[in-house]
């Protein structure tokens, strides 16, 4: 009876205690709906945490709170928070069809269509979620280049527009359709009409940029951007864009006259003036700049020490180093902490890391985060280091503190897609790369960055799109030229290409030129037009331009074709009319090799290297002869006297590890990659060759986690030797399955590497699939036929004994 008596009263107070957790997480709901309604926001989110604390399955306040981190443009929180809403409430009409919109505006389709559908299949009749639908099957239909489909989408848009004019995803989708058409007239009609519905969406403003250049309405898109800046004051890309078109133009009288009055508008805002400085050391001259800051200087702005600090940078910039840096440190010395002090603490941080003081720079932003934690430019300094010390996932959290604080800001998007990158997550990675470009409203470095990557995965079409968009803005940068006609050439779009060519023509400067004869040297040889092709070369050599470049390739096409005696006739009349040239001699020596003269050519080479030691050509042109000699100690030699001249050069460096490798000191040759990865952490490369050295060269367990931090980034890469490193980490590890899936098709891909086969055979091994092992490791024997100092080939005599007995 006494127990009884106790569980009674010991139920009764756990539900008394539901009851007033339940009491308490609604008090808080209705605390934070109060708030919300007075535009308290953060107040508000407050008060929904704490009902989560208390309830986590509080359906309203999840919404409500969603919808608020939304509101305020923190989508990934939003997201985060919506996806945890329809997990516990699959049914939730405004979680999925919140999910499916945002996934379409980050262009991910596949989480479109999921939370699209999820949608639809709630409440088929909700507009909006037809017209997320609509967009998904458009692009669906774009990419399978399925017409009837197409038109489809765009019929159920315009009924959508027609019952709903709000409706912007539809718009968007009839926009898109006639853009793609080329029916720039219907586009502009249809981008006014949404306009008139949302005069302030500035991605329709954007879009409508891109038409009237299409159009050649110079005025309108002056007319339009100055608009923009009056209606959007607060977004500083807007100025930008102008100020690109404008250059773009050839006006850049006009854009520095825009940006002078902006600096000396009254009241004057410093980053107008650090704006128009800028312009200045970019198109004019630092030395313009500089004296035009001095002007600025004299008449007391807002912020004068951080313009002061402004001006030591481009002392710093024009070799005045040391004193642009104590200009520095005697201008923060006397001030007091502030956030103008702390920005100028950060460019000093800059000064001394370029300077290679990388100990006084980290010291000068730890005390900056010490003082703010939030200062967004300290916070992406430490997030690259952390990045370069393979600490990416500490860097991921940074930086998204600092987009936290700074939501659009396009340079801690693209650290952050290297981060990504750095951690393995391409996809994570391209999406930010993405971001960056909307961030900077398309502007060229983001847009050409998030192109290459885009190429790099022969998603041309998307590569086509955002470098297009990018140049609707600028319409003559080189750049962006060279990337679109890049990406005609791998198409054999010869029409476009052309087309991208004659602009090119149309530029001025050495850089239009040169990639004019490219592109027009790469489209002659991809067409089979030898003839003519050797003719444009032998023009641009005789005129002497593009230096020996246009020469050497001429020489190339000989050999090639194997006509040394050819080869070596041009290069001799390149060094006649060239002579003591540099370039010239080395070329001639170069087909000499080529063509059995090794002791004429190895004397060329050495006369130069004593007259021009810093260039590596030479002392890897000396190791190549006497390796081809088998004279190993020569060969060495070469590269230790190069070295000596050069100590930080890669090539050379790479070149005596690789020796050091085959020599057996696996430990020599992680030393030589550690120094190279110090320098150069980005390098794939470099990064492959050291973790495959640590993961292969030690059974030290810290040997193998530095090796899998450095190769993390090598995951699900589409290259054998990075498949074959990354797989055998994962295998080290004990990851079978993700070791398994990267050295299968790293073996298909070098099937003639004895160790990638025998890597293989040990995963196989290790699956216990006998059969398969005992084939790979009998493949291993076979290439390995001339190579049998191999250290693992006791192992692998013993394990064909071991299988082979076991299969009889």
């Amino acid at each position: 009876m006494i127990k009884l008596t106790f569980l009674a009263f010991a139920t009764a107070g756990m539900l008394s205690f539901c009851d007033n957790a339940e009491q308490r997480a609604d008090k808080h709901y209705q605390s934070g709906v109060e708030l919300l309604e007075k535009g308290d926001v953060d107040r508000a989110l407050v008060e929904f945490r704490n009902v989560f604390q208390l309830n986590g399955q509080h359906r309203e306040a999840r919404l409500l709170y969603a919808d608020a981190e939304r509101a305020r443009g923190n989508i990934r929180e939003a997201y985060g928070q919506y996806l945890r809403l329809v997990e516990q409430y699959p049914d939730s009409l405004a979680g999925q069809r919140a999910l499916a919109e945002l996934a379409l505006q980050g262009n991910n389709w596949e989480e479109a269509r999921r939370h699209g559908q999820a949608a639809a299949e709630l409440d088929p009749d909700d507009r909006l979620v037809q017209a997320i639908n609509a967009t998904v099957s458009y692009r669906d239909a774009v990419v399978a280049k399925d017409a009837a489909a197409e038109r489809a989408a765009v019929t159920k848009a315009q009924a959508l527009v027609a019952e709903d004019p709000d409706l912007m995803i539809a718009r968007q989708v009839i926009i898109t359709d006639l853009m793609r058409a080329r029916n720039w007239t219907a586009a502009l009609s249809a981008i006014d009409a949404a306009l008139a519905e949302t005069p302030d969406n500035q991605e329709l403003y954007t879009i409508r940029l891109g038409v009237l250049n299409q159009l050649g309405e110079t005025r309108e898109i002056r007319a339009q951007l100055e608009e923009m800046i009056t209606r959007f004051p607060e977004d500083p890309s807007i100025p930008a864009t102008l100020v690109r078109w404008y250059v773009s133009q050839g006006e850049a009288d006009t854009a520095e006259a825009f940006l002078k009055e902006r600096a000396d508008q009254e009241p004057r805002v410093s980053e107008n003036i650090i704006t128009y400085i800028r312009f200045l050391s970019e198109v004019r001259s630092r030395e313009a700049a500089k004296h035009e800051l001095d002007r600025i200087i004299a008449d007391n702005p807002p912020e004068r020490e951080r313009l002061i600090a402004l001006r030591a940078g481009f002392r710093f910039d024009l070799g005045e180093r040391d004193a642009a840096i104590a200009e520095m440190e005697e201008l923060i010395d006397p001030m007091e902490p502030s956030d103008e002090r702390r920005s100028i603490m950060v460019m000093l941080a800059r000064m001394l890391e370029a300077t290679d003081n990388r100990v006084g720079a980290r010291a000068l932003v730890e005390q900056v985060l010490e003082e703010d934690k939030t200062q967004i430019d300290a916070m992406k300094m430490r997030a690259t280091w952390l990045i370069e010390s393979d600490r990416a996932d500490e860097a991921i959290v940074a930086l998204r503190t600092a987009l936290g604080q700074a939501p659009n800001d396009a340079e801690a998007m693209t650290i952050m897609a290297r981060a990504h990158e750095r951690a393995g997550n391409r996809d994570l990675m391209a999406d930010m790369l993405s971001r960056a470009v909307e961030a900077s409203r398309k502007a060229p470095d983001e847009s050409l960055r998030y192109a290459r990557h885009l190429i790099s995965q022969d998603n041309l079409r998307t590569a086509e799109t955002v470098l297009i968009n990018a140049l609707r803005l600028s319409p003559n940068h080189i750049a962006l030229l060279g990337g679109l006609g890049d990406i005609y050439m791998r198409d054999r779009d010869w029409p476009r290409l052309t087309q991208v060519i004659d602009t090119l023509k149309r530029q001025d400067g050495a850089t239009a030129q040169r990639a004019v004869n490219e592109l027009t040297a790469r489209q002659l040889a991809a067409q089979d037009r030898e003839d003519e092709l050797l003719g444009f070369l032998d023009t641009l050599a005789s005129e002497g331009n593009s230096g020996i470049g246009p020469a050497v390739l001429i020489i190339r096409n000989h050999l090639l074709q194997g006509d040394v005696d050819a080869a070596r006739k041009y290069a001799r009349e390149i060094l006649d009319a060239n002579p003591g040239d540099h370039d010239a001699r080395f070329l001639l020596a170069s087909v000499q090799v080529v063509g059995g003269e090794i002791e004429t050519a190895a004397a060329t080479f050495r006369d130069l290297a004593a007259d021009t030691p810093q260039d590596q050509r030479l002392w890897l042109a000396l190791y190549n002869i006497h390796a081809l000699q088998e004279d190993t100690a020569a060969a060495r030699q070469a590269l230790l006297d190069g070295i000596a001249a050069n100590p930080d050069n890669l090539r050379l460096n790479w070149a005596l590890a690789g020796v050091l490798e085959r020599e057996g000191d696996i430990q020599g040759a992680i030393g030589i990659y550690e120094r190279l990865y110090a320098a150069d952490s980005n390098n794939l490369i470099i990064a492959n060759n050291l973790a495959s050295l640590l993961a292969t060269g030690s059974e030290d367990a810290d040997a193998l986690t530095r090796a899998h931090e450095i190769a993390r980034r090598l995951r699900d890469r589409d290259v054998p030797a990075f498949q074959d490193t990354y797989g055998w980490i994962a295998f080290r590890r004990g990851d079978l399955d993700t070791a398994l899936a990267a050295l299968e098709p790293a073996a298909t891909g070098l099937p003639e590497d004895p160790t990638v086969q025998y890597h293989l055979a040990r995963i196989y091994v290790a699956l216990k699939r006998d059969a398969e092992a005992l084939a790979q490791f009998r493949k291993v024997v076979g290439l390995a036929e001339n190579n049998l100092n191999l250290a693992y080939m006791e192992e692998v005599k013993g394990e064909i004994d071991r299988l082979s007995a076991a299969a009889e």
